[in-house]
């Protein structure tokens, strides 16, 4: 060994050369120099892990929530019905239309400040598959302008869909529009049905309307549209920043954001008046993948309405043969009808 060399391991030090005369001495120093470098590892694997809980726990993730609080949300809310009613769908005599969706719609934007928050499967406000416009699409083109002039208010426009290769998606993005992409296949094997709206963190859309021009002419649909109820409206965010972060992943995440977190649920509802009257409400959420911390399952949400039912339910749906078309993994859905008195049970169904 030469005495002008050093051993991997042992520093150029007079010191260390002396020691790496014996083999079983650097040996030695070797195996201390690896067992330092072993903790050093270990050390800095903790506080990485430690770095990024604390960042998960003061939202570093999150999306700014504009400084709205449990503490300090709106409770005091008004609500109001918005449906669309096709041109050939004859009302019942006694039939009262409520607020046309498209009027709803508008009022919302109308309204924003600052954001516009939109989830939605489909967007087609513009019939640019068809060779010749329908006279009833105007409606949905007029919605689809509105949403590119957000820019020149000033107005944020935040979408989260499915579609990778939607021309309006790509049209509003060069709008300045922030799009994000939900890739429902990798993560569920299935599709994206949300369908919301969030304005300046205070009013809300929830229906069955998607961004079509159909659902504005041609489509029976209904929805809600909540104001000045920033409480429910922060909650709905939540689950807007949960799909958000979900942009381009074909894996769901360990780690959330304290801000995916549920604010209310069945067992702890927001408490609000609506239009004056006291309610109780929370917003749920499917596949359970898609449940966050404290967020209630769809299907959870809908047994519990059904269970806690005094005198009727009235229930509104595409189709309603869930033993037949679907089937939900872990899930009974027999127990819905079990739980109505067969006597009871009245179907009126709609035919368009």
């Amino acid at each position: 060994m030469q005495p002008n060399k050093t051993l991997p391991g042992c520093y150029n030090s007079r010191r260390v050369l002396q020691c790496c005369k014996s083999s079983v001495v650097c040996v030695k120093l070797i195996f201390q120099t690896q067992q330092k470098c072993i903790a050093i590892f270990a050390l800095l694997c903790c506080f990485t892990v430690l770095v990024v809980l604390i960042f998960s726990s003061v939202d570093i993730w999150g999306d700014d929530e504009d400084g709205i609080t449990e503490e300090n949300c709106s409770r005091d809310c008004s609500i109001v019905l918005v449906e669309n009613i096709p041109d050939n769908l004859i009302l019942p005599m006694d039939g009262k239309p409520h607020l046309p969706l498209s009027v709803g719609f508008h009022t919302l934007l109308d309204k924003a400040k600052h954001s516009v928050e939109v989830v939605s499967p489909v967007w087609a406000l513009n019939p640019w598959d068809l060779e010749t416009t329908p006279s009833n699409a105007k409606q949905g083109q007029l919605l689809f302008q509105r949403l590119l002039s957000l820019k020149s208010r000033g107005v944020k426009l935040k979408i989260a869909s499915s579609l990778t290769n939607s021309a309006e998606l790509k049209t509003l993005a060069a709008h300045n529009a922030e799009v994000d992409f939900v890739n429902m296949t990798a993560l569920t094997r299935g599709g994206l049905h949300s369908s919301f709206w969030i304005v300046d963190r205070r009013h809300i859309y929830i229906g069955s309307a998607d961004m079509d021009w159909r659902s504005l002419s041609k489509r029976k649909e209904l929805g809600v549209v909540v104001y000045n109820c920033s409480c429910l409206a922060l909650d709905l965010h939540r689950v807007f920043s949960f799909y958000r972060q979900l942009h381009e992943r074909d894996y769901i995440p360990s780690i959330w954001s304290k801000r995916v977190t549920a604010l209310y649920g069945r067992h702890d509802a927001l408490e609000l008046q609506l239009n004056a009257s006291e309610a109780a409400a929370y917003v749920s959420t499917s596949p359970e993948l898609f449940c966050a911390k404290d967020r209630t399952r769809d299907v959870d949400a809908i047994y519990e309405v059904i269970q806690s039912a005094k005198t009727f339910i009235f229930i509104s749906v595409t189709d309603y043969l869930p033993l037949l078309i679907r089937s939900f993994r872990g899930t009974s859905v027999t127990r819905y009808i079990k739980a109505i008195f067969p006597g009871a049970l009245k179907l009126r169904h709609c035919f368009m």
